[in-house]
């Protein structure tokens, strides 16, 4: 099938391209054109959005809305009038930071980017694509190689010690990229998610005491676990130009907070993940060391 991608400069786009490449698939990467709009591409047998717009300082809401809102409702635009399917790579931070949510949980968004991929999933939802032309997956907490993001947790496991909220810190459910790629495969038409919304975890719900355990050992170092009070994290955030580089708000929300997805429906529909946090973090490290990160 000839299947166009977007956001293949990225990390989840990337890796999803590459995979379905792979599978056999003839894969067209999306060039923007400069006006921003979307160029319609000859026999494309469906299209699979994993662009998007990450909010750092910098990121103001408009250009945090257009790229994660607007352009998929572009591409939207397009698929509905060439009657062509899409797959919309979402977030299930749009649900905000709760332990179990599932797919017909009310949106809660938090930040400027789970409010825009939020307002995105909206206006594709009020779309007329055919029945079955549009899904929309949430992957949760993803880890692989490519990844820059969580460079920094791998890069704190390896330094032999990990600081966490509370006794074990947050649990969150790790999902190996390629459990990604494998959803995004079984989103093309005639595949067990065509049409529908569905959260994407890896197979195990880990606290972030764990994770850094086996982050530290792929990385071949025990790493001691320090558990912390979340006053003492908030303390060090007051300290403004002393913080320590890798402290952030978000990052005490995010890692300080019970959030994963529940992979029922998916499971329910024939499709559940393949690989092991253990497995993702292995790859990852391998990566990272293979371009000089770690």
């Amino acid at each position: 099938m000839r299947v166009l991608v977007t956001g293949a400069g990225g990390f989840i786009g990337g890796a999803v391209a590459g995979y379905l490449a792979g599978e056999g698939h003839e894969v067209l990467l999306h060039r923007g054109r400069k006006d921003g709009g979307v160029e319609p591409a000859p026999g494309v047998g469906a299209v699979v959005n994993a662009a998007g717009k990450l909010v750092s300082g910098g990121t103001g809401e408009r250009e945090a809305l257009e790229a994660n809102a607007g352009f998929p409702e572009a591409l939207g635009r397009m698929c509905a009038g060439a009657g062509v399917p899409l797959i919309h790579l979402s977030t299930p931070g749009v649900c905000g930071l709760v332990p179990g949510s599932r797919e017909n949980s009310p949106l809660a968004p938090e930040g400027l980017y789970e409010r825009t991929k939020a307002e995105g999933e909206r206006r594709l939802g009020a779309l007329d694509l055919p029945p079955g032309g549009l899904t929309i997956l949430r992957p949760d907490f993803v880890f692989g190689p490519g990844d820059g993001h969580k460079l920094v947790l791998f890069r704190q496991a390896a330094g032999g010690w990990f600081p966490v909220v509370g006794r074990e810190g947050a649990r969150t459910r790790p999902t190996h990229v390629l459990d990604v790629c494998r959803a995004v495969a079984a989103s093309l038409p005639g595949g067990p998610l065509a049409g529908g919304l569905y959260h994407i975890g890896g197979p195990e719900v880990l606290s972030m005491a764990r994770i850094a355990r086996i982050a530290g050992n792929a990385a071949g170092v025990k790493t001691r676990v320090i558990p912390a009070p979340r006053w003492l994290f908030r303390a060090a955030l007051a300290l403004g130009p002393l913080c320590p580089r890798a402290l952030s708000k978000s990052r005490l929300r995010l890692f300080g907070t019970d959030r994963w997805v529940s992979i029922d429906k998916a499971a329910a529909a024939g499709f559940t993940p393949r690989f092991s946090f253990r497995k993702a973090a292995e790859d990852a490290v391998a990566w990272y060391r293979s371009e000089g990160l770690l």
